[in-house]
């Protein structure tokens, strides 16, 4: 099994711990990762390359092209980021931010419909729930078709800190989580939303007046994407 895991942050604290909990019992044999901001791009600040001219034309394109083939080669993606404010890290959400051309409603890359992700967040002790739906969302839009939710309300500031009780649930959860997640990249598959979503932006790339952008259009025509190949399917 082939896993990137994006860390939303650069100190291995408890979020860390929980991701690399996980990547035991997936026990992957490949595994790419990625530090950030260490490892990332600088801030996009909307120069809309990436959508008109193509991905190579952005200017942070040598930090977040390689991010990027990691995730298509993977078979299971995690992001992982603790809970700052309620959100994921900035630094993580910089780079969902310069990988918006990869969503459904421009230019996704065929091999994400066939992946499993995995969210990460810990918390001392807010709610994170919306932070693992918030990661979720942005590897929904890419394509992906099934995310796993791995929270933790730690009551801790750091692994030093944790309890016993706490750690055990790491285990517990991750080991339970990985299990599903194996099971899912031996049978992918994508349901009933997925094949949804495509079929819409199928319907406004095949169409003149919708296809505002040329780029987006002549991708998924290149792919064979408005006639009737899927990139779920094996052709």
């Amino acid at each position: 099994m082939k896993v990137t895991i994006i860390h939303g942050q650069s100190h291995k604290g408890i979020t860390y711990t929980m991701s690399n909990t996980l990547l035991k019992y997936l026990e992957g044999e490949e595994v790419r990762e990625f530090f950030l901001p260490k490892d990332g791009p600088d801030f996009c600040y909307g120069c809309n390359n990436c959508f008109l001219k193509g991905e190579e034309k952005c200017p942070s394109a040598d930090k977040v092209q390689p991010i990027v083939r990691a995730m298509e080669w993977a078979d299971v993606i995690i992001l992982d980021s603790p809970c700052y404010v309620m959100e994921m890290s900035g630094a993580l959400k910089n780079l969902m931010d310069h990988l918006a051309y990869r969503w459904i409603t421009h230019r996704p890359h065929g091999a994400m419909f066939k992946k499993v992700g995995i969210t990460v967040c810990s918390s001392a002790g807010a709610p994170n729930r919306g932070v693992l739906k918030s990661m979720g969302r942005q590897l929904k839009w890419m394509g992906v078709p099934k995310v796993y939710h791995f929270g933790l309300m730690s009551n801790a500031m750091g692994v030093s800190d944790l309890k016993a009780v706490k750690l055990a649930e790491i285990e517990k959860r991750a080991k339970r989580i990985s299990i599903r997640a194996k099971s899912r990249v031996a049978h992918p598959h994508v349901g009933i939303q997925g094949i949804a979503m495509f079929n819409i932006f199928k319907g406004m790339q095949s169409s003149e007046k919708s296809a505002w952008n040329p780029k987006d259009k002549d991708w998924w025509v290149s792919q064979g994407w408005t006639q009737k190949v899927r990139p779920w399917k094996s052709n």
